[in-house]
């Protein structure tokens, strides 16, 4: 049996939804702080809701959410756990209660009248105050400053990258260099400090033989040719691409790539592939190996590895390597 609700916003949110809305639940009545009722039928005032028969009230504007949720529990005295919004059609945020008591207390202390709290303009965050002092991103967190710390050692004049997270590992060379940087989509807005470049990483095309002094890749040529960001259906694209990227490194050159290896190769359609490190090294049989590092587990920091444990490394770990063009 569907659970009735009633059903708060009668706006532009509540038209767009309507249908999924009456699939779902069976509707008690409709309420809007903007509604004239005498009561009767479906239409009601907010303050009637609680003299009607309903599981949970459902807030149907994603503009006016925290506020109608304050004059919900405050104001109408309904349980939080019966309240529910369009972003997550069902689940309630927990705490709501140490919310409100935040609330009264800054009311309390607030002596000047600055910043005081308007019930209209609300955006109750309940979570935070449970969570972590930061989030680290494992992979892409140790990988970062590996290839960071290689790039500021190494001090080329020059510096190219393929696909690196912008917000990671781009952002830290930035701090003390210029960066050429290549993606196969486009990006609207002009970084300073980087080049963009938008190309097809898998043939680099636009980029001359034995021309650039350093490269990086940093969780990228996996992707390539799954399709998962607009990019052709291509299965040896991983191989075109590192073959490129042989092709345009110039004598002594480096890259520093990253990539996900475990004991064998697997592909994970369409999100990625997994390479054992016996052929990443094959691939890059062009290049000398001159460092390998791993990032395990939910590890936030690299360490090395001997050719030893290869073939022992856990599925799904992040590879580092660096390569030196003969």
């Amino acid at each position: 049996m569907a659970e009735k609700i009633v059903v708060f916003g009668l706006g532009r949110d509540f038209a767009k939804n309507r249908e999924r809305i009456l699939e779902k639940y069976e509707v008690a009545a409709y309420t809007d702080n903007h509604l004239i009722s005498d009561g009767k039928g479906l239409f009601v005032t907010p303050d009637k809701i609680n003299s009607l028969d309903f599981d949970k009230v459902l807030i149907c504007t994603q503009k006016y959410k925290d506020a109608i949720k304050y004059q919900l529990v405050a104001r109408c005295g309904i349980d939080e756990k019966r309240i529910v919004d369009l972003s997550v059609f069902g689940e309630v945020d927990a705490g709501y209660a140490a919310i409100l008591k935040d609330m009264s207390a800054y009311r309390l202390k607030s002596k000047d009248g600055k910043f005081a709290i308007d019930e209209d303009f609300l955006q109750i965050i309940t979570a935070d105050r449970h969570d972590n002092a930061g989030t680290v991103e494992a992979h892409y967190f140790a990988q970062d400053i590996w290839a960071a710390a290689k790039v500021f050692s190494a001090s080329p004049k020059d510096h190219y990258d393929i696909g690196s997270r912008l917000d990671g590992f781009i952002s830290h060379l930035l701090v003390f260099r210029e960066v050429n940087y290549i993606d196969i989509r486009p990006l609207p807005r002009h970084v300073p400090g980087m080049r963009f470049i938008q190309s097809d990483a898998v043939n680099l095309g636009n980029i001359p033989d034995a021309s650039i002094e350093s490269l990086s890749s940093l969780h990228a040529i996996e992707h390539f040719g799954l399709g998962r960001y607009g990019d052709e259906i291509d299965p040896d694209a991983y191989i075109k691409a590192i073959k490129s990227i042989q092709r345009v490194m110039r004598p002594k050159g480096r890259a520093y790539i990253g990539l996900p290896v475990g004991p064998k190769d697997r592909l994970v359609f369409n999100a990625h592939r997994i390479f054992a490190i016996s052929t990443v090294l094959e691939l890059f049989g062009g290049m000398e190996l001159k460092d390998i590092c791993v990032v395990k587990g939910n590890n936030a920091h690299a360490e090395k590895i001997s050719e030893e444990d290869y073939g022992s490394v856990p599925d799904y770990s992040c590879g580092l390597f660096e390569f030196e063009k003969a």
